[in-house]
């Protein structure tokens, strides 16, 4: 990416991350942010040859959408410099765009060089708290007269965020059959002694961790499962509950299955927006002589994760984009979100190495176009070797879509799949 792209992208990434704006405003700043990499990404290809759309057309259209969206929240959406200089680099970017799909003359914009008649570079990113007064009104010169203006955005309170934590309890030994109770707690730092007290096994020990930081009015999902235990009389294995700042309680009745034995897992995995962010685990031993008292088993805690890679087909970024935007939003996760379809695959392969070993997380978005890229399959083949699978998390992006040969014993299913794409075709039958 060319300096003056990368100095933009920071600047907006600088403010996207600023927790004390309305959520709205840094969900338009994230959204600019990544198309804008993507653009600055999509115009250091080479020209198009033959038939097809040069990725840098739905690049700029992605742009002129984000910007005009970003327009519509609270003025004034960005400290008067560095609103020029987007406005000025776009204006740049979007005839660059057309001689690269063959509609333009002029010169195309190199790897390592900024559009034509780009401005100076911004050397800093502007302070959080200082707002100039807007720039003057800019339209983009393509595709900008087909986009009508999103009417202003309604007042808007910032959301406050809690450093949670998450902790859980259950019997250390339990017979073969019967049934037990497991609960989970999530708790804001300082209220380690409150967590402590909602579970019915007092004696339980939250260890204590790094915090993270949790955006109010996040909902959380949490699905107990394991090898050796069951739901109880049907009871749903996953709960929800919505973050307020406040320690919270869940409870499962669980049964150990019959005829099991041995120490084994009992595994809660704490979702938002289906992403699995932080994982609670529990060693319990199954023995047919459990004692009639047996202590509390002691439950490290649980803290969300970090750092995460995005593995995807270019083709369905849009639709990554939409899946991430919750925990980078209200977990504040860093989810690499790689171009490895634009890049030369030597000059990229060695920083993909370094993202994917320092992840936390490996997210896998499988459909039709990442079952045909070589580069997801050597993306996850490294995450297995590196990360272990239990790191690993597969989301379908299309239905009938069969899994890969070596992923094909881990849990697939998306609940949420299906929850959004009856979402989608609601709003367009809404729109018609």
């Amino acid at each position: 990416m060319d300096p003056e792209a990368t100095a933009i992208v920071a600047a907006l990434r600088s403010l996207q991350d600023d927790t004390g704006q309305p959520l709205a405003r840094r969900a338009a700043l994230m959204r600019l942010a990544d198309a804008l990499e993507f653009l600055a990404a999509t115009l250091a290809l080479p020209p198009q040859e033959g038939p097809g759309a040069h990725p840098a057309q739905a690049a700029q259209r992605e742009c002129s959408r984000a910007w005009q969206a970003l327009q519509g929240t609270l003025a004034p959406p960005l400290p008067s410099p560095l609103q020029q200089h987007v406005a000025a680099w776009l204006a740049a970017a979007a005839p660059a765009a057309a001689v690269l799909a063959g509609h333009g003359r002029g010169a195309v914009p190199t790897k390592r060089s900024a559009p034509r008649s780009a401005p100076p570079p911004v050397t800093a990113a502007p302070p959080k708290t200082a707002y100039a007064a807007p720039a003057p009104a800019f339209e983009l010169p393509e595709a900008a007269a087909d986009l009508a203006a999103p009417p202003p955005a309604p007042p808007e309170t910032t959301v406050p965020m809690d450093d949670a934590r998450f902790g859980a309890s259950a019997p250390a030994v339990v017979p073969p059959g019967r049934e037990f109770v497991a609960e989970f707690v999530a708790y804001p730092a300082g209220a380690q002694e409150q967590a402590r007290a909602l579970l019915s096994r007092p004696h339980a020990t939250l260890e204590v961790g790094a915090a993270t930081p949790l955006q109010r009015g996040t909902r959380l999902d949490v699905e107990v499962r394991g090898s050796a235990f069951v739901p109880a009389d049907g009871e749903s294995a996953r709960q929800s509950f919505v973050w307020q700042g406040t320690p919270v309680k869940l409870a499962w009745a669980l049964q150990a299955a019959a005829g099991s034995s041995g120490e084994s897992l009992l595994r809660l995995d704490v979702a938002i927006d289906g992403i699995v962010v932080a994982r609670v685990r529990l060693p319990i031993e199954v023995a047919a002589a459990a004692p009639a008292a047996a202590p509390p088993v002691r439950a490290e805690e649980a803290v969300i994760a970090r750092r995460a890679f995005a593995s995807y087909a270019s083709a369905d970024r849009l639709r990554v984009l939409d899946r991430v935007a919750s925990i980078r939003l209200a977990a504040g996760i860093r989810v690499f979100l790689d171009c490895h379809d634009l890049h030369p695959g030597k000059a990229w392969q060695p920083q993909l190495e370094r993202e994917i070993d320092a992840s936390e997380l490996f997210l896998l978005f499988w459909s039709a176009a990442a079952a045909q890229s070589g580069w997801v399959r050597w993306e996850y083949e490294r995450a297995i070797e590196r990360l272990g699978e239990q790191c690993l998390q597969i989301h379908p992006l299309d239905n009938g879509v069969a899994p890969p040969r070596a992923l094909a014993h881990l849990h697939m299913a998306d609940a949420y799949m299906g929850l959004r794409r009856e979402e989608q075709l609601r709003a367009a039958a809404a729109q018609n």
